[in-house]
């Protein structure tokens, strides 16, 4: 009995895959966008955000899974803290998986789980530090599928740093090679 069920699972699942080809889901995509981000700083008067670019690619293994990997430039930002000049820029690398949902027949909201590699370059006055380290990283976002190949993308994300707050927001163009 319980080979029949095991049978019938992996039949529904092959089926499952052969329309999921037939859908265009399974493809890989590439992507840009641009954005904010911002850094509070815990215990200092270090509140700012700066612009920032993203690119980015994946594969779509079915409507509601994704899988990506993408490189985030973070341009300078700089503060004055008890009249001292405080700089500060850096890039990260991430790998995440995207669950999402779809609503309606153009339009899905999607999570955003996964992990950051971060390189924070900090200069005090005369002074520079460099951090780099890798934390959870979470968000938020939602796509327009203006066709099966271009999309439209916002998202918030966020970095799970230590005595800081660290996250962006951003709007990205995708392309699918289905």
């Amino acid at each position: 009995m319980k080979f029949r069920i095991w049978i019938a699972a992996l039949s529904l699942a092959l089926l499952g895959t052969t329309a999921q080809a037939d859908n265009k889901n399974n493809s890989f995509y590439l992507g840009t966008g641009a954005g904010m981000y911002y850094v509070d700083i815990d215990g200092l008067d270090f509140d700012q955000s700066a612009p920032t670019w993203r690119l980015f690619g994946g594969y779509t293994l079915n409507q509601y899974i994704s899988f990506e990997g993408g490189y985030t430039n973070l341009f300078e930002m700089d503060d004055d803290i008890l009249g001292i000049n405080v700089e500060m820029d850096g890039s990260s690398f991430d790998v995440l998986a995207r669950p999402t949902l779809p609503v309606g027949d153009r339009f899905e909201v999607f999570g955003i789980v996964g992990y950051s590699w971060y390189d924070w370059d900090i200069r005090v006055d005369d002074l520079e530090a460099s951090d780099d380290d890798s934390e959870l990283l979470y968000g938020l976002g939602g796509a327009w599928n203006v066709n099966d190949r271009w999309s439209l993308r916002g998202e918030w994300t966020n970095v799970d740093v230590s005595d800081a707050d660290f996250g962006m927001f951003t709007a990205s163009v995708s392309y699918s090679f289905r």
